[in-house]
């Protein structure tokens, strides 16, 4: 079964609809890639659990997929090839990390004290809430601060549904991988941006060596790496993808 046949599912991150896949996808078809073939499904968020949210994005995926996913869609895709690696051909994950809040064994995340401001944001202006976290992703990418292209990119991608929101918020703190990376056996790749502000670069390393894959670090990368980089993620996604078919 090659990539041409097989279904590409992008899972995308908290605070965004599926539309921050677009400049990727039109990449990716520039690669000869069906459009069909390339599925961006709503994140179904509808509570904190892990396990839930795992149980319902199941239907979702076809007998035989490549699971790309960014931010805490990569999470997610990593539990599901934990879950399901049968059906998955391969995983390349985006600005991902398998335990985003810090721990007490575990400080590659963010604080608690991040996702505490978040849910009070949330509570307070949603709107408001979204415009910061958009600045944030941005951040350490010079020319990502100053486009206004992108600002009002993701302006456009923003997912403003409260419940989404607070549920993402929820799996944002509970998920924690490190021990299901060990049985994950999908070939995997990831792909960083390495002035990423969001997930540290040494948790994605962390990561890549858990799971034996190789880390593309993309220089002056900020963690909105779909819309910034989709040329050169889809490049690699691609020749990935075909090698693993």
């Amino acid at each position: 079964m090659s990539v041409q046949t097989a279904k590409i599912i992008l899972l995308h991150g908290w605070g965004f609809t599926p539309a921050i896949w677009t400049p990727l996808i039109d990449a990716l078809v520039r690669h000869g890639i069906n459009r069909d073939q390339l599925l961006a499904p709503k994140l179904p968020l509808t509570s904190g659990s892990l396990s839930q949210t795992i149980e319902a994005f199941i239907p979702m995926i076809p007998e035989r997929a490549h699971l790309v996913g960014w931010s805490l869609g990569g999470e997610l895709a990593l539990a599901l090839s934990h879950t399901m690696g049968e059906r998955i051909a391969s995983l390349s994950l985006m600005a991902s990390t398998p335990c985003f809040m810090n721990r007490d064994d575990w400080a590659l995340g963010q604080p608690a004290s991040l996702l505490d401001d978040f849910d009070q944001r949330l509570a307070e202006n949603p709107v408001a809430l979204l415009k910061r976290f958009s600045m944030l992703i941005r951040h350490g990418d010079v020319a990502a601060s100053r486009d206004r292209v992108l600002t009002e990119a993701l302006h456009h991608c923003n997912d403003g549904d409260p419940a989404q929101l607070a549920a993402g918020l929820q799996l944002l703190r509970n998920i924690d991988l490190r021990t299901s990376v060990s049985s994950v056996t999908t070939p995997s790749q990831l792909i960083h941006g390495a002035q990423d502000a969001v997930v540290p670069v040494a948790a994605a390393a962390w990561l890549a060596e858990a799971l034996n894959a190789p880390l593309e670090m993309i220089k002056d990368a900020s963690h909105a790496l779909p819309l910034t980089h989709a040329r050169q993620i889809a490049d690699r996604l691609h020749g990935f993808m075909e090698q693993h078919a």
